[in-house]
Order: C-alpha cells, then structure tokens, then sequence
C-alpha cells in the first residue's frame, strides 16, 4: 500500500517546501496548520534539475505570491538574483532563504530567448495551505486525467459536471483523517445530491485497495476514482490529505480544505448551500 504521493518537483517557496521526490504527508486528526515561518518567500515552483544550460526555470509562480505580483510566470528561466548567476534550483533557494522578508530583490529572466528584469518584493512564507489557497481559490478548477473507476458513475472530465457543484476529496485508505471526513462528505452527497451537489473521491490506491477503503470508510460519493500517475493531484496542488476543494457551477474553485476540522463543516454547508442557490452558467 502507497503511504505517500510521489512529486517529482522542487518548490522554492523561498526556501525548499518540498523536494523531488518528496512525499505527501497526512495531517494529524485536527488539521493543524503548523507555525508559520518568519523566513523570505519568492513564490516558485522550480524544475529540480540542473540542466546544460544557465539559470532554474519557473514550473509554476504562485498566483498572489511575490513573483507572481513582479511579473514571473510559468516556463521563466530564472538567470541571475541580483548579481549572483543561478545554475539551478538549489541556487535560487539559498539565494532567497538568505534574505528576509521585505527585501526587494533584483530578478533576471529568460522568456521567448529574450533576458527580461524583475523586480520581487519578497513576503513572508507561508504556510502550505495558505499557499495553496492562494494558488487556487478563484481560479477554474484543473481538468482530471486518467483517472480509473473504482464506484460511481466517473465523469471523463470535471466539465461535464459543468452546471452542478463539486466537491472533490483527495483521500488515501491509510489517511486516518480522510476516514473522519467522509461521513460528512456522504451526508452532504444524500441531502444535497438531488439539488445539483456531485461529491467525487479522487485516490492515487490502487482500485482494490481504494473499493475496499472506500466501504471500510463509508463512503457515499457521487463517484470515487485513482489517480495512480499523481497526474490530477499534481495539478490540483495536493500536497497533504485530506485536500477538499469546493468547485463551484461555473468550474472554480471557491475553497480548499486541508486536514480534518469538524469545527469548519457548518462552515463548508454553509458555502455549499450559496453555491447550489446560484444560478447555472
């Protein structure tokens, strides 16, 4: 049984947040957030691996976060902080944890063959599920791919669930606190199903280990599917379960959920019920 999803990146979220290869830990029951770190931040998400040629390039710049505001974006090559030439990833971390929060910094940039100059306020780091509310929240929900059916009827794609609310649970059979959330998943499934809610459990288990957990746990999803290339949760940003991302008629994301909290339920029924109430597209 897989305890932990595999992403082959590096985030310099201003200092190394996770590494290649690192793996997705779950919360502990309460979904604590964890302290927040009094350490710089550029908002990066950068290819780990050192190439032939110069610089680290930008996989992903987190909408909202400082190299987003300057102007970075995703497939930048990052060529010089300051006067100091980066090779590669670990390059721009040192040079980014080196300095505090607040500090402005110089950013040389590679697009289109063309160098370009930046220049980043650097905020302070985050925690990851600020990060990825940040990232996420208001933004069209990323598409899932090669997915496999283990209940339910799985749509090929979440547009076809265009016109319905969607609530989508990255879970695990291992994830304690994932089998704490799923009665309140299943019950707002029953009682707001027929009103247009599609609750989908996405796994990375493989489909005989996710239909057993799937009926050890309770679960009463619209639909339940595997993702065993990490594909649609690398998309989604997932990087610790439970993940809950609310999708509203339109396809955007209007919240995100990390860990289990019974106090925030009221609180996500609350936001479903507005949502159901809103008009179709």
């Amino acid at each position: 049984m897989r305890n932990a999803v595999r992403i082959a990146s590096t985030m310099a979220l201003g200092l190394a947040l996770a590494g290649g290869g690192t793996p997705l830990h779950e919360r502990d029951a309460m979904g604590q957030a964890g302290v927040r770190h009094a350490q710089a931040w550029l908002g990066v998400e950068l290819d780990p691996t050192r190439g032939e040629t110069r610089g680290a390039r930008v996989r992903h710049a987190v909408r909202g976060s400082p190299s987003w505001n300057a102007g970075l974006r995703d497939g930048d090559v990052i060529l010089r902080i300051e006067d100091v030439t980066t090779l590669g990833a670990d390059d721009v971390i040192r040079e980014i944890s080196g300095r505090a929060p607040g500090t402005v910094v110089r950013i040389a940039v590679l697009r289109s063959g063309a160098e370009m100059p930046f220049t980043a306020t650097l905020g302070a780091l985050p925690d990851g599920d600020e990060v990825l509310r940040l990232d996420k929240v208001g933004v069209p929900a990323p598409s899932w791919k090669g997915l496999a059916r283990v209940t339910g009827p799985l749509p090929v794609a979440i547009g076809d669930l265009r016109g319905r609310v969607v609530v989508v649970d990255f879970w695990a059979t291992w994830c304690m606190a994932c089998r704490m959330s799923a009665p309140k998943l299943s019950s707002w499934q029953a009682k707001f199903g027929a009103q247009g809610l599609s609750v989908i459990g996405i796994t990375d288990d493989p489909v005989p280990e996710a239909s057993l957990g799937a009926q050890t746990f309770g679960m009463k999803y619209a639909a339940i599917g595997t993702d065993p290339t990490y594909t649609t949760q690398r998309a989604f940003g997932v990087r610790a379960l439970p993940t809950v991302f609310v999708i509203d008629k339109r396809g955007v994301i209007r919240d995100v959920s990390v860990g289990f909290d019974p106090r925030k339920e009221s609180e996500m029924e609350a936001l479903l019920l507005r949502l159901l109430a809103e008009p179709a597209p």
